[in-house]
């Protein structure tokens, strides 16, 4: 049978089909579940029933009103930064109602409880679930990609197909040359479990976007020497100056916001920092509409102002900073034992002590391997001054403390030099500057969205900086959040790639480590010299580097999506070299790793993200790098921009379909199980059982063909004929067991111990018991915390005076990397937004939407009739005005890319000379299926590159280099569709000519 799918993508919404759409929309939500799935998804067995006779109204009320169970449930494989337990009302085998379930508690007295949680799309997921986009069947694309032609298939025909050629590809390009894009949806349970272990053991290329897709904070990383920072979101309750800064709660974290709120109304401020007049900024005490990109500048203002004014808290700064660390001032590297000795540890570094008037060895430094506290004792390190040592040579050179070179950075920047920078008068500087300064326990909030400038990094050490020299970061009610996780060990061991259970399993877990590391960890920790979560940590990142075939996404895309020339050029005199030089160095000192290793990715495997609609210059990949993909699988719940150019579509479980756990983000401390509600629909799998089956397929290829063992990526080899049965764990998990790999991941983990599936069935959270392991994304970093009171970060340094996990040891705002010295980057700085796609007037801004997750609900009826309908740029009223561009015209934003259509929408919340958007709207929503994302080139910071130094190293979702696409420049007119389609139309047929050609 083939299916022809292509009409439901019409480049535009046209009217009457929103009307039609809204329509059913209405009646769905009358009856309780979509009509849209009446016609085609069959009752659970047994459940038939023959309905009532209906007398009255009252009786419809009734039917209506009536159910058969109620089961707990939330939206697990999902990248929503909160989490919400939902009871989900189940009535002829299908979820027709999902409501709010308030049985949070507070986490102490005085503070306000959780309750209640949810948003305006988890109220509605049945819309998604039960809605048009919903992939039901397996089906094998038979037209061209993108063509929408498909045919319904088996799954076992389906199966046996992917597996066939898999395992070519693998026995003649390498493992490596099969491509798994995992995330951002993703949860901590059965369902990416089973996808890491799949690909893990098949030796594919797994591909970390979190830098990719711009939610990666490296400027953190520089800092902590951990991205993650934050604890519960009760915790802004306890600050007395909020600033939000690079962020929405209002619509990003529906739940956690009134945490703001309630600590405004019990006297904290409450600023809020962004371009936008925001749905957080109308309730701020103080709103900073800055000009896009200058936050580097406000932020090292505010720290002249803190300094100068006599603000700064001395004694946290000179123990958890590096300002006391000295420099060389010859050479602007940080003075290393290696320099005063022949030998020496280049890991050991000096602070001057004021009481000695001597340089000493900096307590917790990484190099001081008999002392991993900060605690200083006697010492007194300076902050300030200009001293002198004698190096190995005898030569006398001059050395300073970072502070002081701070203070030099500081000095041109006066409150009229930032209000020149960043738009804003003097008065709205200083004002904020002198509350920052003058508050006890300030706090800033920065979402993932604040680093998608290419400049993104200073800004948010410049940030960091502010809260540092005030003493707040690990202070209770004060620091910095930008999201913390809780570690869950049970599923890093399902990911691990062990394959037996018990004691063997354990045992296994040995030898993912070098056995001599292993002994020296374990000694460091017995006799004090570092924490249990330090040893964690570098277990950890050993443990990644010699066994998984990671690496980051940006890199495989410069290196086979067409984009190297593009970006190149688009970065040509902001740097001393260009960032193929950069990237070329890189890898070649094995700084950062490019998969696949010896051929351009050959398969292609997604879910939980939808790589063709996130990715910059997706035409640049459709002409490049997907013509050479021989096998693109998709494993969905929905169809996606992705999968209409995939080869196989296969049909996962919903969220309500599925067991799982919603990941463990920090700002609400439960754990949040997703039951099975209802069977999967039509003839959907859960991924667990999905990847089982397909791993007995490749086996059973591998074993006909008589496949001999793989090198894989140059880790671990790979025996393909034994693939099912070590995902299996050797036969203790079948196909249909997710629920038990559920337990056996809560049995695993100290965060979740004493749960059970089948208590979390009835309660749906359950308080965690503790912080959990730390690792590539739990950087909690309290080990004290066992579930009482509020979660805060960090106090494992702060109060246990452990040492940061960076090169010196400290929050760390000096970075002596040889590239960051000759860019001049080794302090936070301000430095312009470059105008990325040409020199064109207006500042192309997008944020995160109120209405979707992604593009997981942007195309719900229901929630599209909350809005526009359709992709809207906003426009200040003045800046449309001089266009002559009316509310709801065609805008046509074009650059140095070419050009897209949106509906224009006038709002004053915009700044003039900005165009602004809600992300994640489909290409196919857009006419010409082309979206904002062709015309965003996404710039690679070369910066990003770097590595050998400290905590300037790759690890998955900790340091890589990603893309920037705020910096994005467009110019604007009035457009006209019908000429935009037919110029469209001839520019398609002359590049189809030329490449023909």
């Amino acid at each position: 049978m083939t299916r022809d799918v292509h009409d439901r993508f019409d480049p535009v919404l046209r009217r009457r089909d929103f009307l039609r759409l809204a329509a059913l929309a209405a009646a769905a939500a009358s009856s309780g579940c979509s009509l849209l799935v009446r016609a085609r998804a069959p009752l659970a067995a047994g459940s038939a029933r023959r309905p009532p006779k209906l007398g009255t109204w009252e009786d419809l009320y009734r039917q209506r009103w009536s159910w058969d169970a109620v089961k707990k449930g939330s939206h697990g494989w999902l990248n929503c930064r909160s989490a919400c337990n939902w009871d989900l009302y189940v009535k002829d085998g299908l979820v027709v109602r999902e409501e709010q379930s308030a049985n949070y508690e507070a986490s102490e007295a005085g503070v306000p409880d959780f309750n209640p949680r949810g948003c305006q799309k988890g109220a509605c997921y049945t819309e998604v679930m039960y809605g048009p986009s919903r992939l039901t069947v397996p089906l094998k694309r038979v037209g061209a990609r993108g063509s929408g032609r498909w045919e319904r298939v088996s799954w076992d025909r389906a199966l046996d197909e992917i597996a066939a050629a898999i395992v070519t590809i693998a026995e003649r390009d390498g493992t490596d040359a099969v491509v798994h894009d995992l995330g951002p949806h993703f949860d901590q349970g059965p369902t990416t479990a089973v996808r890491a272990r799949f690909f893990g053991f098949l030796g594919a290329s797994m591909m970390d976007d979190w830098a990719e897709i711009g939610d990666l904070n490296v400027g953190a990383t520089m800092t902590f020497g951990f991205p993650h920072m934050g604890g519960g979101a009760d915790e802004w309750f306890l600050s007395d100056h909020l600033v939000v800064w690079m962020m929405n709660p209002s619509v990003t974290q529906i739940p956690d916001a009134h945490f703001l709120f309630e600590a405004k109304y019990a006297g904290a401020d409450l600023v809020v920092i962004d371009p936008q007049y925001s749905a957080t900024a109308i309730h701020a005490d103080l709103w900073l509409p800055l000009r896009p990109g200058t936050d580097a500048a406000l932020a090292l203002a505010t720290a002249r102002y803190i300094w100068d004014g006599g603000h700064v808290d001395r004694d946290y700064v000179r123990e958890q900073t590096d300002l006391p660390m000295l420099v060389r001032l010859d050479t602007g590297r940080f003075l290393r034992e290696s320099d005063l000795k022949a030998g020496g540890n280049r890991e050991i570094l000096y602070l001057w002590d004021a009481a000695t008037r001597r340089a000493v060895v900096a307590p917790g430094c990484a190099g001081n391997a008999s002392d991993g506290k900060l605690a200083l004792g006697r010492l007194e390190p300076a902050l300030e001054g200009r001293f002198t040592v004698t190096v190995a040579d005898g030569t006398e050179v001059g050395v300073a403390p970072v502070g002081a070179l701070l203070r030099e950075h500081l000095e041109p920047w006066t409150l009229d030099e930032a209000a020149r920078v960043t738009g804003l008068s003097r008065a709205q500087v200083e004002r904020f500057a002198a509350g920052f300064a003058g508050a006890q326990r300030p706090m800033v909030l920065s979402s993932w969205g604040s680093n998608r400038y290419l400049h993104s990094d200073h800004m948010n050490r410049a940030k960091i900086l502010c809260l540092a020299l005030k003493g707040a970061v690990g202070r209770r009610g004060g620091g910095y959040h930008n999201a913390g996780w809780v570690g869950m060990e049970g599923f890093d061991g399902v990911m691990a790639g062990v394959e037996r259970t018990g004691l063997r399993g354990r045992f296994e877990i040995f030898d993912l480590v070098e056995k001599g590391l292993l002994f020296d960890l374990v000694v460091d920790q017995a006799m004090r010299r570092k924490s249990k979560a330090q040893v964690e940590w570098e277990l950890g990142r050993h443990a990644e580097e010699r066994n998984a075939c990671i690496a980051n996404s940006a890199s495989m895309n410069l290196a086979y999506q067409g984009v190297q020339a593009d970006l190149d050029r688009e970065l040509d005199g902001l740097y001393p070299r260009s960032l193929g030089d950069y990237d070329a160095e890189s890898r070649a000192r094995g700084w950062m790793p490019r998969l696949p290793r010896r051929v351009q990715p050959r398969a292609w495997f997604t879910g939980g993200n939808n790589f063709l609609r996130r990715t910059n210059l997706p035409q640049r990949a459709i002409e490049t790098m997907w013509p050479a993909l021989e096998l693109i699988v998709d494993v969905n719940p929905k169809l996606t921009f992705t999968g209409m150019h995939a080869d196989y579509l296969l049909p996962a479980a919903g969220y309500y379909e599925k067991p799982g756990f919603k990941y463990p983000i920090a700002y609400v401390p439960y754990l949040h199980y997703c039951d099975e509600a209802v069977r999967p629909i039509g003839d959907s799998k859960n991924e667990w059982e999905i990847f089982s089956l397909l791993a007995e397929r490749v086996q059973a290829v591998a074993r006909a063909r008589r496949t001999p063992v793989l090198e894989g990526c140059g880790k671990r080899p790979v025996d393909l004929q034994q693939i099912a049965e070590k995902l299996s764990y050797h036969g203790v998990f079948g196909p249909g067991d997710a629920m038990k790999v559920a337990q056996e991941i809560l049995d695993k983990s100290t965060s979740t111990s004493g749960m059970s599936v089948a208590r979390l069935k009835e309660t749906g959270i359950a308080r965690y018991t503790g912080t959990g392991a730390v690792g590539g994304q739990p950087q909690l970093f309290n080990e004290d915390w066992t579930g009482d009171g509020v979660l805060r970060p960090a106090t494992l340094f702060t109060e246990k005076k452990w040492r940061w996990p960076t090169l010196t040891g400290r929050q760390q705002f000096y970075i002596d990397h040889p590239w960051f010295l000759e860019a001049g980057e080794a302090l936070p700085t301000h430095l312009e937004s470059p105008k990325a796609g040409g020199d064109h007037p207006f500042q192309l801004v997008s944020c995160h939407a109120r209405w979707s997750i992604h593009s997981v609900w942007r195309d719900d009826p229901m929630l599209l009739r909350l809005q526009r309908g359709e992709p809207v740029i906003y426009l200040n009223p003045t800046d449309a005005a001089r266009l002559r561009v009316a509310d709801g015209d065609w805008a046509e934003l074009s650059n140095d890319y070419g050009s897209i259509l949106m509906r224009a929408k006038h709002s004053t919340m915009v700044r003039p000379g900005v165009a602004y958007h809600f992300h994640a709207w489909e290409p196919h929503q857009f006419p010409g299926h082309k979206s904002y994302k062709q015309i965003t080139p996404g710039l690679m910071n070369p910066m990003h590159f770097a590595g050998g130094e400290g905590q300037l190293a790759w690890r998955f979702g900790v340091w890589a280099p990603g893309t920037h696409v705020q910096d994005t420049r467009v110019s604007i007119r009035r457009g006209n569709l019908d000429a935009w389609l037919a110029r469209a139309e001839t520019e398609r047929a002359a590049a189809a000519k030329e490449s023909v050609s």
